[in-house]
């Protein structure tokens, strides 16, 4: 069955868990831009991560506790809701404003 635009900008948990998964038995995949922003979220969630490689990434997920997991987990899913509906509003702002000519 083909997503539509809207839910393919959806994230749900099992997905970060597939991004953390992936980090974690290859720290050098190319990662997609949502896949970027889930790891830069995680660097906003805990600073150590803040410039580190991903080789650190994959450590650090990889010492991470299944418990632990599942709460950053569920903080970087919602972290990443909160910011689509952002840019969602900035952008109806946008479209609601006069044209220039």
């Amino acid at each position: 069955m083909a997503r539509s635009k809207k839910d393919q900008r959806l994230i749900d948990e099992m997905s970060i868990v597939d991004i953390f998964t992936q980090l974690i038995f290859d720290a050098e995949s190319e990662l997609d831009d949502r896949e970027e922003l889930i790891l830069d979220l995680l660097a906003d969630h805990d600073e150590v991560l803040l410039n580190a490689s991903r080789r650190d990434f994959s450590e650090y997920l990889r010492a991470m506790g299944v418990d632990e997991m599942i709460k950053v987990v569920a903080i970087l899913k919602s972290q990443y809701e909160r910011q689509r509906e952002y840019l969602a509003g900035l952008q109806s702002r946008r479209r609601d404003l006069p044209v220039r000519r």
